[in-house]
């Protein structure tokens, strides 16, 4: 069983950490002794902690910069159509 502390720092992850959540993009952003800070990318980004042992419901893949990236300019295309390329 996966779990929060089986994420790298700086990677990418589509998850769920409910078994009937949406799925969705999560970037770790800090490590504890006993917990990890998380951000999730959306229509609004939020950030949040969890507990390093609790279980991860599905970790569906990694993805790398680049994948995360071009995820995030469909999110970016749709608040500022304009705007062009910006970074996250």
């Amino acid at each position: 069983m996966v779990t929060y502390s089986d994420l790298s720092a700086g990677s990418f992850y589509l998850l769920r950490d409910q078994p009937s959540a949406a799925i969705q993009l999560v970037s770790v952003l800090a490590l504890t002794d006993k917990c990890i800070l998380l951000r999730s990318y959306g229509q609004e980004d939020h950030d949040f902690w969890k507990k390093n042992d609790e279980p991860v419901a599905e970790l569906i893949e990694e993805l790398d910069y680049d994948s995360a990236a071009a995820i995030l300019s469909v999110y970016n295309e749709e608040e500022d159509p304009e705007a062009g390329d910006e970074s996250f």
